[in-house]
């Protein structure tokens, strides 16, 4: 059997690596501004007109449009820059630059042992929040009650008014 060649790997220099996070960070931009477009497009305010949507009419369908680019738009970017930093990631932990992730609690149990100053807080919030993936799916569960709370409230009044109104009583 013949000799399969390695891949030659691209390697990038320090410059490069920040060139690239500078992207991402135009592109964590790009996310924001799509996620402004989503929730824009769930309110009855004025869109503002873009080169690449044409002028929305105000009926139900071009607001569930406008919503669908924007959240496709913002998935899509979310997507890319979770790729692009896990790469940086990997990156710093080649380069011995970063304990690779499945050492950081060896590392956190060393520190506190050590005592001391070591290169990490073990107790640092963004470490403890890392190594757990539920974090972001326990806040997306509160904003959706606090989101559906809010909703009930504007409800309730306006329901409350309709069946108070003389005007809107029915007659026999």
């Amino acid at each position: 059997m013949g000799d399969k060649a390695q891949p030659e790997q691209e390697v990038f220099t320090s410059a490069d690596r920040i060139r690239q996070l500078n992207e991402v960070d135009k592109d964590v931009t790009r996310l924001i501004h799509s996620a402004g477009l989503a929730i824009q497009a769930l309110t009855n305010a004025k869109p503002i007109p873009s080169d690449s949507s044409p002028a929305p009419d105000g009926s139900l369908d071009s607001h569930k449009a406008r919503f669908k680019e924007a959240t496709s738009q913002y998935f899509a970017l979310l997507s890319s820059i979770d790729v692009r930093l896990r790469r940086q990631v990997y990156a710093l932990e080649e380069a011995s630059a970063l304990a690779p992730e499945r050492d950081w609690g060896k590392a956190a149990r060393t520190d506190v042992s050590a005592g001391g100053s070591g290169a990490a807080n073990p107790l640092d919030i963004s470490r403890l929040n890392a190594r757990k993936d539920t974090t972001g799916k326990d806040k997306e569960a509160e904003l959706w009650a606090a989101a559906r709370q809010f909703v009930e409230g504007i409800e309730k009044p306006h329901s409350q008014d309709k069946a108070n109104d003389p005007d809107n009583m029915q007659t026999d």
